[in-house]
């Protein structure tokens, strides 16, 4: 059995951890994080505040609660802005992400890419193709929501049209929506899910690819069965020309748009900095729109900044296209700076450090310490009703217990997006939930049986927890330097 040491995972003086000038009960741990939950809960359900906004008012109250009890102010800053020092990195790609969006709106790429799959859908092949088009548009954009509410809005009538079944096709968008967003360097998950576990970002997105890939093509057959299995009584052709045909007169579209995709893509394979990559992906995006869509130059630079608008007279089509810009990455950007500096608070209260004596009493090995993340995983973002609060608490809680048992940070990541960023549509009252359910016109309950990509996603990773097949660990020699001293008995 594993031993849980007497000193947090962060450096801090031991006479000044908790309540009174003692480490934090169980109880009180817990009722922390209750309280955290509660006010996400309340400023997001209840009063419609934006998540930022309410992650924000979570961590100004911790603080004060930590004053209240014995902190000193400059202890509790430190500890939050130190964390937040250590994710600068990501938040400058946030708002490259940004502007990339809109350039690839501005110069024609999103539009190609949305015409290419409306033109390859077949009547019987429809869930699969659908899945793929918004596996593609939220690998590009690096946003599921941004995918259902343009992509799956145009995939829902054409499935209407076809007379299939809302509930699936509307959980084949969401699959391929998530899908996108769980590997894209662009999306906000895939960046906190590294950024709280302290993992680098494209080590992060290429070692999901053990869990993600397996249960991308389980997802795919399903489908592709149930798309011969399921009854068209409609015909979606209409449905599918106005939109290509509204795109066509729109934009200039042809695989010369695809160029700012190629870019990126480029850049990442000979490993430049992602923000590098982003960027340069953005940048040719911005020189296409004015060179090739002819744009011009104040134009492209307020689109860039604050979104790219699109006003085409046609409301299906300027709801496919619009959007991004810098400005519209900074709540996201407030959003990990408030959720990191909470990470940090709840290491300077002890508040990890009496939960993770609990955690490893059973999970003290490694297979059980990754099965026990998942389903924590879940239950997390059901309590805080948003992916980011399930990744704040389990990123934070199970960080150091997996370093303790020499498990690299990755198996950590890895698990947040496999039981968390596909879960983000799951419950009625999340964000998600809500969101696609508005978008989709679906009811939560009605898609949920069909949202086979995060099944097969926790399955997958389960299985691999208990195999220990592809499982980052130190070297035996190098396990006791991530490790804190161990009390004795």
């Amino acid at each position: 059995m594993v031993e849980v040491d007497e000193k947090p995972y962060v450096h801090i003086d031991k006479t000044r951890i908790g309540l009174r000038g003692k480490e934090p009960s169980i109880l009180v741990s817990l009722g922390v994080i209750a309280l955290l939950a509660v006010i996400l809960l309340v400023g997001t359900a209840v009063m419609s505040m934006p998540i930022e906004m309410a992650m924000f008012f979570g961590m100004v109250i911790l603080m004060m609660l930590m004053i209240a009890t014995g902190f000193s102010y400059q202890e509790v800053q430190d500890s939050a802005f130190d964390s937040i020092r250590k994710v600068v990195e990501l938040l400058f790609i946030l708002l490259a992400v940004g502007m990339l969006i809109s350039s690839w709106a501005m110069s024609g790429t999103i539009p190609t890419i949305i015409k290419i799959g409306l033109e390859t859908i077949h009547p019987s092949w429809f869930f699969v193709t659908a899945m793929l088009l918004c596996s593609v548009t939220s690998l590009v954009t690096g946003t599921s929501w941004g995918t259902m509410g343009s992509v799956g809005v145009a995939l829902m009538a054409v499935g209407n049209g076809l007379g299939i079944y809302a509930p699936l096709t509307a959980g084949a968008v969401i699959s391929g929506a998530y899908f996108g967003d769980k590997l894209s360097v662009l999306s906000d998950s895939t960046n906190l899910s590294a950024a709280i576990t302290g993992t680098p970002l494209m080590t992060h997105v290429r070692y999901m690819l053990h869990t993600t890939a397996p249960a991308y093509v389980l997802t795919m057959i399903t489908f592709g069965v149930l798309g011969f299995m399921v009854p068209q009584t409609g015909n979606a052709g209409s449905a599918i020309g106005d939109i290509v045909k509204g795109l066509d007169t729109s934009y200039k579209l042809g695989y010369i748009t695809l160029i700012p995709i190629v870019v990126t893509v480029g850049m990442l394979l000979f490993k430049l900095p992602p923000f590098v990559s982003i960027m340069g992906g953005a940048v040719a995006g911005a020189i296409l729109a004015v060179a090739y869509q002819g744009m011009s130059l104040l134009d492209v630079t307020e689109g860039l900044y604050s979104g790219y608008v699109s006003d085409t007279g046609q409301e299906g089509i300027d709801k496919l296209v619009s959007g991004g810009g810098m400005m519209a990455m900074a709540g996201l950007v407030l959003l990990f700076m408030f959720a990191v500096g909470v990470s940090g608070l709840l290491y300077l209260g002890g508040y990890v450090h009496a939960l993770l004596g609990v955690v490893l009493k059973w999970a003290n090995t490694r297979r059980r310490i990754m099965v026990l993340a998942s389903p924590t995983m879940i239950a997390s973002i059901g309590l805080g009703a948003s992916y980011s609060f399930g990744a704040v608490m389990v990123g934070t809680l199970f960080t150091p217990g997996f370093k303790k048992l020499g498990l690299k940070s990755q198996n950590l990541s890895r698990t947040l997006e496999d039981s968390g960023t596909v879960y983000d549509p799951f419950f009625p009252w999340s964000g998600g939930g809500v969101f696609a359910a508005g978008v989709l016109g679906v009811a939560t309950l009605e898609y949920m049986p069909f949202m086979f990509f995060a099944y097969f996603s926790t399955l997958v990773a389960l299985v691999v927890s208990l195999t220990q097949y592809k499982v980052a660990a130190f070297e035996p020699e190098n396990v006791e330097a991530v490790q804190e001293p161990v009390s004795s008995p």
